[in-house]
């Protein structure tokens, strides 16, 4: 079974149907991205819709599993059954990713909930660490979920290009009005001339705007990368990045006695968060560059 071939007859026979892509989809019941994949190579049609395929564009089924015209039915109804087994096993991983994805996201709200909200609903005092493990198995699940598939989700488009500006400007912004208003507190400097008892509540207001606005972005993200085939891109990262560093300092602010000290806590809350979104980016790189790499044995 060779993808290529069976892609470029696809391709041509659509073409002498005067189909465009979308059309076959439409007839066969699947996305114009399916139909592209297959004439570009990159996947192969699901058994099940040979038969339809093969009526669609007047080709026998073991033309289009061998991509070779007046090739011997024997040969087909082996490679019939090999693309049958592939494709089963492609399923249960699909279906292992499908039920992972939940992981990242609900990791993201719990945490959001217990820093930002009511600091017991799952924790009870100061905990730093174990919102730092939930981000850690955040980033070890979006990386083994979807970056190990970047080579086929490689679409750039003005969606991700907005995500990336909406998570880098909330990141940075929420970062240095964080440290600005509670420095300026700690040295008896009350800002914009709020009344001191309202100062927590405004920092924990943008807190849960930024974190909102990152959840959001990384679930829309998530959503395309299975329906509009949308790369892996920094993005995710910034996302995550700002998710959890605005739980870490909601979760600071919860548990805070004092404003003396505030700049170190800062500054070792928000060093963790850049180490670990670091790390797990030249992980993602590592791996998506293995996975994209020629097999030259």
């Amino acid at each position: 079974m060779d993808k290529m071939k069976t892609g470029a007859l696809i391709k041509e026979a659509r073409i002498k149907k005067n189909y465009t892509q979308s059309e076959l989809g439409d007839l066969l019941g699947v996305s114009n991205k399916a139909v592209s994949r297959w004439e570009k190579g990159e996947s192969f049609p699901d058994v099940g819709l040979l038969e339809n395929l093969a009526t669609t564009l007047d080709l026998r089924i073991q033309e289009i599993v061998t991509g070779i015209k007046d090739e011997h039915d024997e040969t087909a109804l082996i490679e019939i059954v090999r693309a049958a087994k592939l494709q089963q096993r492609e399923n249960k991983k699909k279906n292992i990713r499908h039920c992972l994805q939940i992981v990242p996201i609900l990791c993201c709200i719990l945490s959001g909930v217990s820093a930002l909200g009511n600091n017991s609903f799952i924790f009870d005092s100061k905990p730093t660490w174990e919102y730092v493990l939930f981000m850690v198995i955040t980033f070890i699940t979006v990386v083994i979920v979807y970056s190990s598939n970047q080579q086929s989700h490689g679409n750039s488009n003005m969606f991700s290009t907005i995500s990336k500006l909406i998570s880098t400007l909330t990141l940075i912004g929420s970062t240095l009005s964080t440290w600005i208003i509670m420095l300026k507190t700690a040295n008896g400097s009350i800002p914009f001339g709020m009344e001191p008892s309202s100062i927590g509540p405004f920092l924990n207001n943008i807190l849960i705007v930024t974190f909102t606005i990152n959840l959001i972005l990384l679930i829309i993200q998530m959503y395309r990368y299975e329906t509009h085939d949308d790369a892996v891109h920094w993005g995710w990262f910034i996302s995550i990045a700002a998710i959890y560093l605005t739980t870490l300092y909601g979760d600071w602010m919860h548990n805070m006695n004092t404003f003396q000290g505030a700049a170190k806590d800062f500054a070792i809350r928000t060093s963790i968060v850049v180490i670990v979104t670091g790390i797990t980016k030249i992980i993602s790189f590592s791996t998506s560059f293995t996975h994209n790499s020629p097999n030259l044995s």
